[in-house]
């Protein structure tokens, strides 16, 4: 968070109306960010329905002080949201960790979280020293094994750079899985790929 002297160039300005801009960065910095946009919000009105409200005119002298104010208002909410929605994104709550391992030295773990009402099972791959892909037409996937055979697939990615995380959601039942594997796939194949990783 930026500090107070950064944002504004007090020189000039009298104690009164430096100690207002103090006071307000300090309820800024403690409101933190603003709540998401409602959808109502997310496009703009039309021409004819948008209402044209008029403010009055700030003294000339005060043009410089309300800028740096709103700029930095501007900047706060920015930033805070951008922390708020990293951190939402990145929070996945862990029960069980599955790791897998190849003959190379590629490994990837398989975390999995709590299902939801009706079944669906959130997971989280991370994947690292797998190849990246030379072609399009390539991909990996992740399957359940039934029978030490891929049975059912949670989910297709690529990688990219040394360690890649993809999270899938699956609605499977687990009874009878005995395992995970990954495999190379290439697009229009019907058959699991060969398998590069297995638990």
């Amino acid at each position: 968070m930026s500090d107070f002297k950064e944002l504004i160039d007090a020189d000039g300005l009298d104690p009164d109306e430096e100690a207002r801009l103090r006071h307000m960065h300090d309820l800024l910095v403690q409101a933190g960010p603003p709540p998401d946009l409602p959808p109502a919000l997310e496009q703009a009105p039309d021409e004819e329905s948008a209402e044209i409200v008029q403010f009055p005119l700030l003294p000339r002298r005060r043009w410089g002080v309300a800028a740096v104010a709103a700029v930095a208002a501007a900047l706060l909410a920015f930033g805070g949201g951008y922390l708020t929605g990293h951190s939402k994104q990145s929070a996945f709550h862990t029960n069980r960790v599955i790791p897998m391992h190849g003959q190379g030295e590629a490994i990837a773990l398989v975390r999995m979280s709590t299902p939801d009402s009706v079944g669906n099972w959130p997971m989280q791959l991370e994947v690292t020293g797998l190849p990246e892909q030379s072609d399009r037409d390539t991909f990996y996937a992740l399957w359940l094994t039934r029978n030490g055979k891929p049975a059912e697939q949670c989910g297709t990615f690529r990688v990219h750079g040394k360690t890649t995380r993809v999270r899938f959601t699956v609605p499977y039942s687990f009874k009878g899985v005995d395992g995970w594997v990954i495999t190379k796939q290439t697009h229009g194949a019907s058959q699991p790929g060969r398998v590069l990783l297995s638990t």
